[in-house]
């Protein structure tokens, strides 16, 4: 189901059958978000849950027994299953709308995975709570937006995060739980952001500032005309350092506000 939720020319365009993405951000009459690709991990802006990310051995382990995940793109079991799930819609206004996952059977604890869109004239909140009624299990969560660099107005984007470090990874690309100073462009990686803040700019037509009460980012910005900034409550593999655990009473909750400024 395709669901549009709007505040006068701020505009985001939702399909719930396609993990409950945006396809579709519009400010005024600029459309910022890159267009779907091949594979349903290109393009839009997505939820990534119950992990973020590539998982080493593409599985989870957790107190001493291993729960393999399915392979999803290439070789890796990456950025969860929400993406590729049909969600259900619940509490739609003009302004919000939740859509509703469930966790898939290779998930060992049944987890309600809800994520809520919401608008107004000058910003667009994501919100997301990660629960279960019973048993626990790692989780983790984040958002996967592609921007696109250049608008039909203004200059090309230039963006920054308030990063202090940047995580390392190993021979095999995965990411370690350590860091390291930060490198020169470009990136395909993850960084320690202890304030959740950024900026997106594109002069001369508009700037976006964003914060989260999430730690670590990705950046993948190695693509020509598209780059992506990824808010995420750990780094990728974090699921396997059981940074939180999921349980009945203690969900996993996380949300960014992307505010835009017309230049």
């Amino acid at each position: 189901m395709i669901i549009e939720i709007a505040s006068g020319k701020h505009k985001l365009v939702i399909d719930s059958i396609a993990g409950g993405r945006a396809t579709q951000w519009f400010v005024d009459d600029l459309q910022i978000l890159g267009p779907k690709g091949d594979h349903p991990l290109i393009g839009g802006w997505y939820l990534m849950a119950p992990w973020a990310g590539r998982i080493r051995d593409n599985q989870v382990v957790y107190k001493g027994k291993n729960y393999p995940q399915e392979v999803n793109f290439q070789n890796w079991a990456i950025h969860g299953t929400v993406l590729f799930s049909e969600g259900q819609i619940r509490n739609q206004t003009e302004t919000s709308v939740e859509v509703i996952h469930e966790t898939n059977d290779k998930w060992p604890v049944k987890m309600e995975i809800v994520q809520k869109w919401s608008i107004t004239n000058n910003f667009v909140k994501c919100q997301v709570n990660v629960s279960t009624a019973s048993g626990e299990f790692p989780a983790e969560i984040g958002w996967h937006p592609w921007f696109k660099r250049q608008l039909e107005k203004g200059k090309p984007a230039k963006f920054g995060i308030e990063a202090i470090s940047q995580y390392v990874k190993d021979e095999n690309f995965f990411t370690l739980n350590k860091t390291k100073p930060i490198e020169i462009p470009p990136f395909d990686d993850a960084f320690d952001v202890p304030t959740g803040k950024g900026f997106i700019e594109w002069p001369d037509a508009l700037r976006i500032d964003f914060s989260s009460d999430m730690d670590t980012f990705v950046i993948f910005d190695e693509p020509a005309d598209v780059f992506c900034i990824e808010p995420q409550t750990g780094p990728p593999d974090a699921v396997n350092h059981t940074r939180h655990i999921v349980s009945p009473g203690k969900p996993l909750e996380a949300s960014v506000k992307w505010e835009v400024t017309r230049l």
